[in-house]
């Protein structure tokens, strides 16, 4: 989709050792979604998964391997969160709890666009913020635990930050006034040891908002406007938030099918949701998508938790956190799940608490006379996990049975041509234009790697008109194809040996 060639760019432009790239020749004909032209050549998106993409094809030649790299440190970050409030055993369940995920392991785990940087981030700043109240009383009990809560809080609200500006500033913005009173409350600011044990903790955060101002500087030209914010003014229609009124793209759009994604799907997902009808649809819209990836399970055990646990100060604070987060993330017309991502460890943590209060009136009931705590303990993990497992392995099973029996998507017809193009010498120019009736929201063919100028097989708009013409002067050394689109969905590939 859209959003996964975007990250891959920005992992494609960190393996050139860049930040960002100079805007390629001939570049009107290589505008595309979520990418930025002008000043620089690169992606609109923030650069975390990005990140870890570029880590996973430098560790192991895959991209895909970035995906597993930072779904496993959300699921221990999950763990250490938890561990700031129950037992050990319980934290590392959880952990496991959320590695087995049937969604998040069949979805995010297998796709270039997720929440699981999100997570992991949130799941910092909310165990740092649990450990601060355990232990940030006096120097003498708890100086390097304080330490180590405020390096979890400013390494998650960087990682947050890198991967969910908006909906990660929004809840680490929500937690911190949940906490502030804890902070007033035993006047820790005004001790010397507190601010001793915080600094580390402070470098990071401060490090972490420095180097982001490096990336807007790179791409954008000033410190202070996000790549994001720069596309959407030079591209953008509807605004981000509903409250926001739309705006004319500064550079236009030079092709119908940015027309149609722009003044049309996205025009259409804003004025659905910018009325109070429109607002409630797409909350319900919202809560069903959560409820059908996240599972029943995790929201039931939530809801528990503010019925029968205690403390109910900290549950009742953290629900009313999670609440006006989703309420606010509601404002943005779009639906799609990892924009909620954020609130998963909120969600996990409050299934903690509904479980724990479950296990111990079923003690009470059951076994009133014995403690049975480690054995239900891990009889309820083994079983949730269990079905995770089964659930999971199903699911990638029936993907895998089925493979042969389905016919190949666009994207993996994609691959395929790139692979053919490759076979032979030479380099490869693909001129796209699409038919009226292409279903431009769900297939984009026209996406390049960082360095344009040494890629095999370069992508690039048609026009029939100069445009094309700019670009057989610009690469006159690229054998050039034709990509046409038939009837039905299908596409064909045609050399153009005699000009366009």
């Amino acid at each position: 989709m859209h959003d996964d060639f975007g990250n891959l760019l920005v992992a494609s432009t960190l393996l050139e050792g860049r930040l960002t790239n100079p805007t390629p020749r001939a570049w009107e004909s290589l505008e595309t979604f979520h990418v930025v032209m002008q000043p620089t050549y690169a992606s609109k998106y923030p650069i975390g998964l990005g990140f870890f993409l570029a880590a996973g094809m430098l560790v192991t030649g895959s991209f895909a391997a970035g995906l597993w790299m930072v779904s496993g440190l959300a699921s221990a970050s999950v763990a250490w969160m938890v561990a700031g409030v129950f037992s050990k055993r319980c934290a590392a369940l959880s952990g496991l709890f959320t590695a087995s995920h049937p969604y998040w392991q069949n979805g995010w785990s297998q796709e270039y666009t997720n929440g699981w940087l999100a997570v992991l981030g949130i799941s910092l700043v909310i165990g740092g913020f649990l450990r601060l109240h355990r232990f940030g009383k006096s120097a003498s009990g708890g100086f390097m635990r304080t330490r180590m809560a405020i390096v979890g809080l400013g390494t998650g609200a960087v990682f947050a930050f890198y991967s969910r500006p908006f909906e990660g500033g929004v809840v680490c913005l929500l937690l911190g006034f949940m906490f502030l009173p804890l902070v007033l409350r035993r006047k820790l600011i005004g001790q010397s040891w507190f601010w001793r044990s915080a600094l580390p903790g402070l470098v990071v955060l401060i490090l972490g908002l420095s180097f982001q101002w490096m990336v807007n500087r790179a791409v954008t030209g000033t410190w202070k406007q996000l790549p994001y914010q720069l596309h959407e003014n030079q591209y953008g229609v509807a605004p981000v938030l509903i409250w926001q009124a739309p705006h004319e793209p500064t550079l236009g759009h030079r092709f119908p099918e940015q027309a149609q994604f722009h003044w049309g799907w996205s025009m259409d997902a804003y004025k659905k949701a910018a009325s109070w009808s429109g607002y409630v649809d797409t909350f319900r819209v919202r809560c069903t998508s959560l409820k059908n990836h996240w599972g029943n399970g995790l929201l039931l055990a939530s809801l528990l938790a503010l019925l029968l646990s205690r403390p109910r100060r900290l549950i009742w604070g953290l629900a009313a956190v999670a609440i006006l987060s989703l309420l606010i993330i509601n404002c943005i017309p779009w639906t799609i799940p990892q924009y909620v991502s954020p609130i998963i460890p909120i969600a996990i943590l409050l299934s903690c608490f509904g479980l724990t209060r479950i296990q111990r009136i079923w003690l009470r009931l059951v076994k009133p006379s014995a403690n049975r705590t480690l054995p239900t303990t891990w009889a309820m993990g083994v079983v949730l996990i269990g079905w995770n497992v089964a659930l999971t392995t199903s699911i990638a099973w029936d993907r895998h049975s089925r493979k042969s029996g389905w016919e190949e998507t666009w994207a993996e017809r994609r691959v395929r041509i790139v692979e053919q193009l490759c076979e032979s010498p030479g380099q490869d120019l693909v001129m796209v234009r699409y038919q009226k009736e292409h279903d431009i929201v769900n297939q984009e063919w026209v996406f390049n790697e960082a360095d344009v100028e040494t890629t095999q097989v370069l992508w690039a708009r048609s026009d029939g008109g100069p445009l094309d013409q700019n670009l057989r002067s610009v690469y006159p050394d690229r054998k050039i194809w034709r990509l046409e689109f038939l009837p039905g969905g299908r596409e064909t590939l045609q050399e153009l040996t005699d000009g366009f």
